[in-house]
């Protein structure tokens, strides 16, 4: 595995605090993905098998609502930069995406497969539970912000933030 891969995992926050030896594991289960802006990385209620980690590019996280019209549309829920990862609820047994994720602009992503991160983890419990710690700080985090933009999105709708007659 490129020592860039293996560097590039130091820095990745659900891997944080594993050892040299850990993430060197880690890093032979990863294969390196490109896809270019504006392609689409999954849809809402796709079946799912991988954890992605964005090395670089940006993408957009969105879920099918409905107007105030009526009319299905996507709305963004977050955006994720470099360092951050995404499709970390099939490690905890979901397998159809939550949401669907586009690639902004170009990107790169280190892709895992769930069973092989599975099966490392069955020879190192240590690695499964330091990924699965700092996934839930991880996934908390998210909930947050997805959160706050649900209530902002509803108190507009309700007309509580300045909405003039």
């Amino acid at each position: 595995m490129s020592t860039n891969v293996v560097d590039y995992l130091r820095r990745v926050e659900i891997f944080s605090g594993m050892t040299d030896d850990d993430t060197l594991q880690l890093a032979g289960l990863c294969r390196v993905q490109k896809m270019g802006a504006n392609q689409v990385v999954f849809n809402e209620g796709d079946d799912g098998d991988e954890l992605i980690i964005i090395m670089e590019g940006c993408v957009r996280v969105s879920l099918i609502t409905r107007s105030a019209q009526g009319a299905m549309i996507p709305s963004t829920i977050n955006m994720l930069y470099g360092g951050q990862s995404f499709g970390e609820m099939v490690l905890l047994g979901g397998a159809t995406r939550s949401a669907t994720v586009t690639c902004v602009d170009a990107c790169v992503f280190l892709v895992i497969r769930e069973r092989d991160f599975a099966s490392l983890c069955e020879r190192n419990p240590r690695i499964g539970y330091k990924v699965m710690r700092n996934m839930a700080s991880d996934l908390s985090y998210k909930l947050r912000s997805s959160n706050l933009l649900l209530r902002g999105n509803i108190r507009w709708q309700a007309g509580e933030l300045g909405r003039r007659p």
